[in-house]
């Protein structure tokens, strides 16, 4: 699935269970950074000649190892609730890797799989033969429905997922929405 997928799936999550902002923001961070290990396509491209992001994507950090270290990392950066966040970092890493392997099949038919124990083991890979296409209906939907998740959550929470990147920008939302929509007391 696409990393913003991966990213509403997990603040989506994160706001259910955690109270406060920088909590809900590793939470969510967490759901989104097995990907890092995608950022060989840029080398790929500006070099034209390597193949990192096929060698390397979906194996050094979609693993067991990365989630432990990830979700430790979390709950000691969090100022509240430590075990709530290093339990949904857990938990929203292990999503993102289900996700990849229900939704991440290549245009070409290639499905990709997920090398869960590395680095002990390139052996064991989680694979899954009905693998919907990364741009399949299915993913599509399971984005609109996340969307209008996200929607609710802001509307009863008055919080959007752009709490994540900025705090101005999510109150932001909320001063248009008032100014241009309507003059009901918003925030």
């Amino acid at each position: 699935m696409a990393p913003g997928t991966h990213f509403l799936l997990s603040w989506t999550i994160s706001t259910t269970l955690l109270k406060y902002r920088r909590e809900r923001t590793l939470v969510t961070v967490s759901g989104v950074v097995a990907d890092v290990d995608g950022l060989g396509l840029a080398v790929d491209l500006l070099t034209g000649t390597s193949n990192w992001y096929g060698q390397l994507h979906h194996v050094v950090t979609h693993n067991l190892a990365t989630s432990i270290v990830l979700a430790s990392i979390c709950a000691w950066l969090a100022s509240a609730q430590k075990h709530v966040v290093w339990t949904l970092s857990f938990i929203c890493f292990h999503l993102h890797i289900l996700c990849d392997v229900m939704g991440s099949k290549g245009p070409d038919g290639f499905q990709w799989p997920i090398y869960y124990l590395y680095p002990l083991s390139s052996e064991f890979t989680l694979v899954w033969a009905q693998q919907w296409l990364l741009n399949g209906w299915q993913n599509q939907l399971f984005t609109a429905t996340l969307l209008l998740a996200s929607l609710y959550i802001a509307v009863d929470k008055k919080i959007t997922c752009l709490e994540v990147l900025s705090v101005r920008m999510d109150a932001e939302v909320f001063n248009m929405y008032t100014k241009y929509v309507g003059k009901n007391n918003v925030r």
